[in-house]
């Protein structure tokens, strides 16, 4: 089921935006995660790559939106000189799973039991050493302004839980309903209150009250628009229909 791959130093393994079917294991060397050019994680051996939730027990199937892009980067060099020297390079190994066999192979009562508990246990692990790697990156040195990188972090986290709501809402009434609970226990993990959590339906073109009731309302398109304004139509019809300034205030970020 899963395939290993090899990426080389300077590497692209996946763009900010991209829609991604994929979740990934570093076996070996250390990937780089940037949210808008700004180093935010270090990924190490054991790391999981997009698992969109599934520590928590979300079983999203199809693509997820990547919150960040992620790069094989230069072995970290604490001299600054990025081993010019010594002619270390960075050399990557994973594994690579397709989210939607992996799923099938985890869900329901004819799934894998023996892989499903242990990776729920690497999962679980993989939180404690992301964390760990947060403060090795401060006492490295690898964060130059520790607010900024907070602040692309925090961004970055809420991308992701946006990018889990869009992948959510496409499911039919019945499927969203039974995601409820899940969702319920990665916002206590990740601590996303009720604010943020209206602001990514906001950008997802939902309402609190849609979500409640697992549905979404038919939006008609206005005359007034042009064929060539079709990003910026969909953006005001939102703010036209919710009349909020929270979703007005995503139009100037």
């Amino acid at each position: 089921m899963a395939e290993e791959e090899t990426f080389e130093e300077g590497d692209l393994v996946m763009h900010q935006g991209s829609a991604n079917p994929h979740l990934r294991v570093v076996l070996e060397g250390e990937l780089e995660v940037l949210r808008d050019g700004t180093l935010t994680y270090v990924l190490e051996k054991g790391n999981f790559v997009s698992e969109a939730g599934l520590h928590a027990g979300l079983m999203l199937r199809g693509s997820i939106e990547s919150c960040a892009t992620v790069v094989v980067g230069p072995p970290f060099d604490p001299t600054g000189h990025h081993n010019v020297n010594s002619g270390k390079k960075n050399r990557v190994r994973c594994l690579r799973w397709n989210r939607d066999e992996l799923i099938d192979a985890l869900a329901g009562d004819a799934g894998d039991r023996g892989l499903r508990n242990a990776l729920k246990a690497a999962l679980s692990w993989d939180i404690v050493r992301k964390l760990k790697t947060q403060r090795h990156m401060l006492a490295e040195g690898r964060v130059k302004d520790p607010t900024a990188w907070t602040k692309k972090r925090e961004e970055q986290g809420n991308s992701r839980y946006a990018a889990i709501l869009q992948n959510m809402l496409q499911r039919n009434p019945e499927e969203l309903e039974a995601m409820r609970a899940v969702l319920a226990k990665y916002r206590v993990i990740h601590h996303i209150d009720d604010e943020s959590h209206e602001r990514a339906l906001a950008r997802c073109g939902w309402t609190e009250e849609e979500f409640r009731e697992g549905k979404r309302e038919a939006v008609e398109d206005d005359d007034e628009f042009e064929e060539g304004e079709e990003f910026e139509s969909a953006r005001w019809r939102r703010v036209k229909r919710y009349g909020s300034k929270m979703v007005k205030s995503l139009l100037h970020r």
